[in-house]
């Protein structure tokens, strides 16, 4: 038995469920899905202004420049409005992310939390504690959407750590009686391993499997080529781009539909899967403007968000760095949210060890995390047991800081793999002019 796990699962049922508005919240978002346009439209504007009037009050960054722009809550009459603000990007927070904290909440009150990284940068996130059952609420109504009660267990192959990175017997997962979430080790995945998880799963009677598409497909092609037959009412993916080869082998795999997922460390935006398979822009979580990359094909759009819930550090028209094709279409599940065809993301690769392990950029990204004042990075496969992470440091980057580094990639990657971290001037951009996260040349 895991005490660790216990103790964390305990903490988290009690701030997730009972701490703050979740239940309050849940019960809101399950009428607020039936809303038509012109009732979202209201809602949305209202969001707004309470969050703008907010920032003005007790964020530096905003008020600054709602004044120097003459932004007004008063004067704002349409959702459409919000075009006064600027686009920010996560850049202009790294230049002063303390101007983006709000006064309202004092240290003790707030958590903190880190952006992926898939741009190469992590981004030190504030949130209030109670702010955690509202985002849960949302979670939840797509676990609802999925067809996941809360009396489900669910397996879980995520960042969480639950074993030495060199561990190679005993238990690679650990099980959460708080929050039903069995907890499977991501970093210790390989097809070996997969078969374990695989008996685990029917062991605990999982009902759901929810995690990083690299990860789950690894686990899905494993069940295939061994004939395992691992019944689900639902996967969940996040956190990556998932293709449709990969949707295709995990709801093969097990016998289910897969509900993919966006949202981000930053709160702005959430996307979700629907009963029947469309892309829905959550518009209660935030309002969302899909901006075309070029001129010569709209379809393709930048995620500009601004976030309605996460007020502790507010972010308003906020460059996500990722991108939709958008869509037209109404869909027939009876909800009049916007729709998008796909999330397209970024391009990745997989990161591959002696052993057979397999590391995708969403759990690699952790390195990262804890880890300050680096401007970009790229972690590059150049060899089966070699990798070589480029950086860019800050003008403030110390020693302490590449020591913490090091002590990240000890704490999530196994011996086997000898990393080499290489100070550089830039990242290598692909033709677009985004960073590549995760390259392998092997």
């Amino acid at each position: 038995m895991n005490f660790k796990v216990l103790a964390n699962g305990a903490f988290t049922l009690f701030m997730k469920r009972f701490a703050g508005p979740f239940w309050t919240r849940r019960k809101w978002l399950q009428r607020t899905q039936w809303f038509n346009e012109e009732q979202i439209n209201l809602l949305q504007l209202e969001l707004l202004k309470k969050l703008m009037e907010h920032s003005y009050n007790t964020v530096p960054y905003w008020r600054n420049l709602m004044e120097q722009h003459d932004i007004k809550v008063n004067k704002f009459s349409n959702i459409n409005d919000i075009t006064r603000f600027p686009i920010i990007t996560k850049n202009d927070v790294l230049k002063s992310p303390e101007k983006f904290i709000s006064s309202k909440y004092p240290r003790f009150l707030r958590r903190t939390a880190y952006t992926g990284g898939t741009t190469g940068t992590a981004l030190l996130i504030q949130r209030d504690l109670f702010s955690i059952g509202n985002e849960q609420a949302f979670v939840r109504r797509q676990y609802d959407w999925a067809g996941i009660k809360m009396t489900d267990k669910c397996a879980f192959l995520t960042g969480r750590i639950i074993a030495k990175p060199d561990q190679k017997n005993g238990r690679l997962y650990a099980y959460d009686f708080f929050m039903k979430d069995l907890i499977l080790s991501t970093y210790h995945l390989s097809p070996k391993t997969a078969l374990h998880y695989a008996e685990v799963i029917r062991k605990y009677n999982a009902a759901a499997l929810v995690g990083y598409p690299s990860a789950i497909y690894l686990l899905a092609k494993t069940c295939i080529d061994l004939g395992i037959n691992l019944k689900l009412k639902a996967v969940l993916t996040s956190s990556e781009t998932l293709t449709q080869s990969a949707r295709a082998a995990i709801s093969g795999a097990f016998d289910c539909n897969v509900f993919d997922f966006y949202g981000g460390a930053e709160r702005v935006c959430y996307i979700h899967t629907c009963e029947q398979g469309s892309y829905h822009i959550i518009p209660e979580y935030g309002f969302t403007e899909l901006i075309p990359v070029n001129e010569s094909d709209d379809r393709i759009c930048r995620v500009i968000s601004t976030g309605f819930w996460n007020k502790t550090m507010p972010f308003i028209r906020y460059d996500t760095g990722d991108t939709v094709i958008k869509s037209d279409r109404k869909c027939s599940c009876g909800r009049s949210f916007p729709v998008v065809e796909s999330i397209t993301g970024r391009q990745i690769d997989v990161i591959k060890t002696p052993s057979g392990r397999q590391f995708g950029a969403a759990i690699l990204t952790h390195l990262l995390y804890g880890t300050n004042h680096i401007l970009e990075s790229q972690i590059i496969q150049d060899a089966l047991d070699h990798l070589t992470i480029e950086y860019v440091p800050a003008s403030n980057f110390n020693e302490n800081d590449l020591s913490n580094f090091r002590g990240l990639i000890i704490k999530h990657l196994p011996s086997e793999l000898k990393v080499e971290l290489k100070k550089v001037q830039a990242v290598k951009r692909t033709i677009s002019g985004k960073i590549r996260p995760v390259v392998s040349h092997i």
